[in-house]
This record gives C-alpha cells, sequence and structure tokens, in this order.
C-alpha cells in the first residue's frame, strides 16, 4: 500500500460507536490542553524554546543489546525490564525485526529516538539489509517513539498502523508520551519527536516483501480498541503488541481496554492462530501465554461481575479476585500486581455494570 493511503476501518454499527467514543474522549483530553493553555502566548513562547531546546539536545545513547534469533529471519531486541526507569533508559519494550528478501522490516520500535538507534545498530549486526518497513500494533508511546530513528536514517521510509491509531499518536497521545518518557527516565529520552505513522493499514491486509509475508489481524478492542496482531507467515511466530502480556497487567484505563471484548478477541485469536509461539512486547514469547491471558481476563471479569450482581462494592470485588487460586499463582510473578490488579477490577467491575443495566 501506498503512503497515506486511507483504508476504512471494517465493522459493524458497535464498531463505529467505539471509534466514535475514543475520539470524544481524546478530544476532550486535546481539549483540556488547548483550551486552557495553549492559546495564551505564554505558553507558545514555552513551546517554542522547548521545540528548540529539544532539536539541541539528545539524550544519551541506549546500551546494545544483542538480537535473538526467534525463527528464521525473525528476531527480537529483548526488554527484559516491565517498566521504563532512568537505569534502562526507557527500554522496557522489546522489538522485533524480520528479514526478508527485499529488506528489513522493523516492529513497534519502542520507546525513544535512542532505543530506535540502537535497534539500527543491532540490525546491522545481522544483515547490511535496509530497512524497509515500520510497522506499529497500537498508539502506546513505547511502541512507536522509536519511529523517528528510523525516518532518520531512511528517509520516507512506510510506518504501518491503522488509520486511527496514526491520528490518535497525531492529535492527542504523542505530546503526551513524549512527556511521560521524560518524567520515568529523568529525561534520557530528550529529543524523541513525534513520528506517527503514515501507511494505514487494517485486519485482513496481507503485506509482502519478497517471499516473506505478514497477515495483519485486528481481533477487535482488548488492551486499545486498535491493537494490531501479525503473523509472520511461514513462521511459527505471531506479533501480539500488548493484546498478550507475560505476567504484567496493562493500562485499560480511559475506555481504552475491554474485558468483554477482550475475551472475545482473545478466543478468535486463538481460533484462528492455533499452534503458534506469541510474542508479546512485554515478556518472553512462548505458546502458552495466550491461554494464560483469556484466564486472568475471564478470572477478573467473572468475578467482578458476580460481585456487581449480589450488590458487593467495588472493594468486596477485588477482595474476591485476590482470593481465586489462580490469581494468588499469577501474583507470584507479576511485579505490578498489587499497584494492578484493584484497577484492573474497577474496570471489570463497571463493565459488567453497564453490561447488566
Amino acid at each position: 500500500m501506498k503512503p497515506n493511503q486511507s483504508t476504512q476501518f471494517a465493522g459493524g454499527k458497535a464498531e463505529h460507536t467505539l471509534q466514535d467514543k475514543v475520539r470524544r474522549d481524546l478530544m476532550k483530553r486535546l481539549l483540556g490542553i488547548t483550551a486552557v493553555s495553549l492559546m495564551t502566548p505564554e505558553f507558545l513562547a514555552q513551546a517554542a524554546l522547548a521545540d528548540t531546546a529539544a532539536k539541541a539536545v539528545m539524550g544519551p545513547a541506549v546500551p546494545d543489546v544483542q538480537p535473538t534469533k526467534l525463527a528464521d529471519g525473525v528476531y527480537t531486541i529483548h526488554a527484559h525490564d516491565k517498566f521504563p526507569t532512568p537505569a534502562n533508559q526507557g527500554f522496557f519494550t522489546s522489538i522485533m525485526f524480520v528479514v526478508t528478501d527485499k529488506g528489513v522490516v522493523a516492529i513497534d520500535p519502542s520507546a525513544s529516538v535512542q532505543i530506535g538507534r540502537m535497534a539500527i545498530r543491532m540490525i546491522k549486526t545481522v544483515t547490511d539489509k535496509p530497512v524497509i518497513a515500520v510497522i506499529n500494533t497500537h498508539y502506546h508511546g513505547d511502541h512507536w517513539m522509536g519511529n523517528q530513528a528510523f525516518a532518520d536514517a531512511y528517509p520516507g521510509i512506510p510506518i504501518y498502523s491503522m488509520k486511527e491509531t496514526a491520528e490518535s499518536i497525531q492529535n492527542v497521545l504523542g505530546e503526551e508520551w513524549i512527556k511521560m518518557a521524560l518524567k520515568m527516565t529523568d529525561n534520557a529520552t530528550v529529543g524523541t519527536k513525534i513520528v506517527p505513522p503514515n501507511t494505514y493499514i487494517k485486519g485482513g491486509d496481507e503485506l509482502t516483501f519478497g517471499s516473506t509475508k505478514i497477515k495483519v489481524h485486528h481481533f477487535g478492542q482488548c488492551h486499545t480498541p486498535y491493537d494490531l496482531v501479525l503473523e509472520i507467515v511461514g513462521t511459527p511466530i505471531v506479533h501480539v503488541g500488548d493484546v498478550i502480556m507475560d505476567h504484567r497487567m496493562a493500562g485499560m484505563g480511559d475506555n481504552e481496554g475491554s474485558f468483554i471484548h477482550g475475551i472475545a478477541a482473545l478466543k478468535k485469536m486463538k481460533e484462528t492462530l492455533p499452534g503458534k509461539t506469541f510474542f508479546p512486547c512485554h515478556g518472553d514469547p512462548a505458546p502458552h501465554i495466550l491461554d494464560e491471558e483469556i484466564a486472568l481476563f475471564e478470572a477478573i471479569y467473572n468475578t467482578a461481575n458476580a460481585a456487581q450482581a449480589a450488590d458487593k462494592s467495588m472493594g468486596e470485588a477485588t477482595a474476591m479476585v485476590k482470593a481465586l487460586p489462580f490469581m494468588q499463582e499469577y501474583a507470584k510473578n507479576t511485579p505490578d500486581y498489587e499497584d494492578s490488579v484493584g484497577k484492573w477490577t474497577s474496570i471489570a467491575y463497571l463493565e459488567a455494570q453497564q453490561a447488566n443495566f
């Protein structure tokens, strides 16, 4: 597909309603910034100074992480940390790259221009072929803020995503993620700029790079409304972005994630992609992590639904979730469990409340 070629988001009335809701939420966040501050001369002057500083200052280089081979032509530059810190300079999101006859395809180039530059250095240790495409699975910044490095190194490179993902990055979420990365890394990511996707894809598309094909799946709302899952055809590897995480409880607030739709999406993925090894951007690739994610979603939602139906409070619902044997076992290897289980339960509780109204 040609850069800037728009495609229609497949779906029926319910999906269009979801689209509209998410766009309204994004617009509210945008107006919350612009209406109060962006119209003042003082803010505009500060923004100009900040932009000049960003161009003049660049955070430190990220140490090299050697690629690991996953399958023929498929590699990962693996992030071992689950969250961004000053020590890891924001490198907590694993990068995949696929070496094809035509060149290299990079998928989710992580969370800063510095990480993207490190990825390019590491790709060159595997092949002398140029990078010919980048794919972003969704709009969270730790999956696209490395785009800048590839756009600088390979001018005009197509960067693929769903149209709605590109719009979200360009219109609202880009600046939020840039600022959040600076805060979480103590400014290690300074110099990173918003470089949104420029080529639109959707579920059902197939990208062809010589003899390599990447099949694009969109199973519906799960972690965000616009999660892409990428099947590397001819290999056992499926890149799942953040639809699945390995013992990490993803953010699902602000009307982004859904338990009801997420359970359906995960089960559809299992039906569509049997026998695959699933590559999460957070954690280790494995065949079993899809079943574990389904069990996690169902344990929390079904328990919260039962608590809501019995007129129990959110606090009581959380206690019921934490008492489940599955959740007690899951908690042992999940660093953010105590900080996240209450948030997840409250989202599930409110979603059940709305569904049962």
